[in-house]
């Protein structure tokens, strides 16, 4: 019973990782084959979708107290070490420090989430992101320039981590591997493989615009979600790469579905 709550936060939270990743992931490819026109997805594009179906703003509630809850769970993680990563390995350094990170970073996205249901999400296109809201508000600390410059690196750091998920499969330790059949851990070996992969593609460009504005001093070069999206497009056969990144982050919507469910807690 006391684990529960853990239960609780862990369910909740990949449950509301499924529903964002699969939409994003569709949007991602229908803008790559040109269903959407020429605006790129966006995390807004996700909430805003939501609100649209029917009995969308209780889908968007239910949402928005996933994020909560996966908020939540990122702070416990990097704050009491629960999933009992060693200390002196630089690579669990990174990865809990970067529970802290993620943590903020969700906690933007669910601020945002927040205000597209209560009507004043304003223009996609208009205002700061929140990468750049997030940058902004960390260069008027003290150090703030060192500490934009601090998080792109990690953000690099954690894509590089992603992309070792992807090649060893080493995130299925995160499962409680004895309730699942020899189906589901396939099927979590190869969506896990191709969600990681996309995600270190969008982390590393995302960690590079954070670098990029601590180099500038200027926040409005940190970007994100739809940064990153843009600069793949923007490449020889940014179409194809659109499409890849697009079915890799529904593939991981997938992965956080299963995980909701056998997460070992």
């Amino acid at each position: 019973m006391k684990d529960n709550w853990k239960s609780m936060l862990v369910f909740g939270g990949y449950a509301a990782k499924t529903v964002v990743y699969c939409l994003l992931g569709l949007l991602i490819l229908q803008a790559a084959i040109g269903a959407v026109g020429s605006s790129t997805p966006s995390q807004k594009n996700v909430f805003t979708s939501i609100l649209e179906q029917p009995f969308g703003r209780i889908m968007l509630g239910c949402v928005i107290v996933g994020m909560v809850c996966y908020v939540i769970w990122r702070f416990v993680q990097g704050a009491t070490n629960i999933d009992h990563l060693d200390m002196s390995s630089a690579k669990d350094v990174i990865t809990r420090i970067f529970y802290f990170v993620s943590g903020v970073i969700y906690a933007f996205g669910t601020y945002l989430a927040i205000k597209v249901f209560q009507g004043v999400g304003g223009s996609s296109s208009g205002g700061q992101s929140n990468s750049e809201q997030m940058s902004s508000s960390l260069m008027q600390q003290q150090w703030g320039i060192y500490l934009v410059g601090a998080v792109g690196l990690i953000i690099i750091a954690f894509a590089f981590i992603q992309f070792k998920h992807a090649i060893k499969t080493d995130f299925m330790d995160k499962f409680d591997v004895h309730r699942m059949s020899a189906k589901v851990k396939k099927t979590a070996q190869v969506v896990g493989r191709l969600g990681f992969l996309a995600r270190g593609i969008v982390y590393i460009l995302v960690g590079g615009f954070f670098v990029q504005a601590a180099i500038q001093a200027d926040p409005q070069e940190a970007g994100g979600l739809q940064e990153a999206l843009s600069t793949i497009t923007q490449q020889s056969y940014g179409q194809i790469g659109l499409m890849v990144v697009g079915a890799g982050i529904f593939l991981f919507g997938i992965f956080c579905a299963i995980e909701s469910r056998y997460h070992k807690t």
